[in-house]
Order: structure tokens, then sequence, then C-alpha cells
């Protein structure tokens, strides 16, 4: 069976994607990461929590899916893989000039379905 590293390794493979962890989203937990600039996961799992707050502050309802940070040079992915327990947090980084956005995304929820489903 592959391990979490495995599967990260994997998404590697798509254009533009350098780096991609897997976070606990409550405590922010690292459990596995690849590349070399994958985002923090600490960083990330606050940021995921302080936009859900504020979108149900706002009359949002049900739960937050996924966040896109667009600079410059690079676009970060955070995704929320729900599941039983807390739920997990997909982070990618993204080369903006290399990748193409739409198909990572997608590429991103086809690991969450591999690896949870």
């Amino acid at each position: 069976m592959p391990s979490v590293e495995d599967h990260l390794h994997a998404l590697l493979d798509e254009p533009g994607i350098a780096g991609a962890a897997l976070v606990d989203a409550v405590t922010g937990l690292t459990y596995g990461e690849a590349g070399g600039c994958a985002p923090d996961g600490e960083e990330c799992s606050r940021l995921a929590v302080l936009v859900e707050d504020r979108l149900h502050a706002a009359g949002a309802r049900g739960g937050l899916e996924s966040i896109v940070v667009t600079a410059a040079r690079r676009q970060v992915v955070l995704r929320l893989l729900p599941g039983h327990g807390d739920p997990l947090l997909l982070t990618a980084t993204l080369e903006r000039e290399q990748s193409n956005l739409a198909l990572a995304i997608r590429r991103i929820d086809r690991y969450g379905e591999e690896v949870l489903g």
C-alpha cells in the first residue's frame, strides 16, 4: 500500500505543482509532504479555520471546500478533504507560469478520492 508521501510525490507529476502536504485541518499536524516548497501546515490550517469562521459569520452555509491564494509567481491551493474524524487539508504550491490551476485542482480532488475513498 502506497504511503502518504508516495501519493504526494505523485501530485508532483502534474505540471507546475512544486510542493504538496497533507495536514490535519484542526491541529496543523503535517502527515506528509513532498517537493521543495510545500506550504507550512500549521499556517495553512490557521488560514482555513479563519476563512471558514469568517464565511459562517457572513452567513455562508455549508462547509469550506477550498482556498486559492494567487501571487505574482505562485499559487497556493488549500483543499479540505472531509473524512472520518478531523478533516484533512491538502495543500499544494503551484508555479503560476507552468501550471493550469483548473487541471491542478482536478488532480488534487482525485488525490482526495484515491487516498480517502
